[in-house]
């Protein structure tokens, strides 16, 4: 009896232990986080940001792109030569006219002055000069040239074409082309105007 009792008891005591303990409470649930909103206008104006970048950028004109472009560097230019010939032309100059002007001193220390010839007076024409006469051609220092023009006088039919030879104050020895002596006015002047149609400028030399 006194085991049932004491189940009993202890029945009752769970029971009433049971009933007095608390029912847990539920834990609140937890609120569902947000996405931002100013995070989110942030991502959209970047977007919306790049996208129009890349739009204008489809619309920009290859050839009108405002790259300022590397300037070309002009070719250099070559400069001209120097003119080295311009000092050997003035001085090859200078020895020409200098080489002309000892010709022409040697000239004239050479040339024989013709006598003045008398004012001519009408005579018969195969009439006898007073004196006799020679006709110079042309003077020369070298010989060949002497004896070329001779040959070239005598092939024109010139009468009595021989050379002289004769020394100027300085030495030098010069050939000299003559004509005649010639004691007849008429033979003397067709002689004379011979020579003047082939550029020859006779002097007149009185023996």
């Amino acid at each position: 009896m006194a085991s049932r009792k004491d189940y009993a008891k202890n029945k009752r005591g769970k029971a009433s232990a049971s009933r007095a303990k608390p029912t847990p409470k539920r834990a609140p649930a937890k609120p569902k986080k947000r996405f931002p909103t100013v995070l989110l206008a942030i991502t959209l104006m970047m977007l919306s940001g790049l996208g129009y970048g890349l739009y204008q950028l489809t619309q920009v004109d290859p050839g009108s792109s405002n790259t300022p472009l590397a300037k070309s560097k002009p070719a250099p230019q070559k400069s001209p030569p120097a003119k080295s010939q311009a000092p050997v032309v003035e001085q090859s100059t200078t020895a020409e006219d200098k080489k002309r002007f000892e010709f022409y001193e040697m000239l004239e220390k050479s040339e024989v002055k013709a006598p003045q010839v008398d004012a001519y007076k009408s005579t018969p024409k195969d009439a006898k000069t007073q004196h006799k006469y020679l006709l110079q051609a042309g003077s020369f220092k070298s010989k060949a040239d002497a004896e070329q023009m001779r040959a070239q006088l005598i092939l024109l039919g010139l009468p009595n074409v021989h050379t002289d030879t004769s020394k100027s104050k300085d030495g030098t020895l010069w050939y000299r082309v003559r004509l005649g002596p010639f004691d007849n006015r008429s033979r003397l002047s067709k002689a004379y105007d011979k020579l003047v149609q082939q550029n020859i400028q006779p002097l007149r030399i009185k023996q």
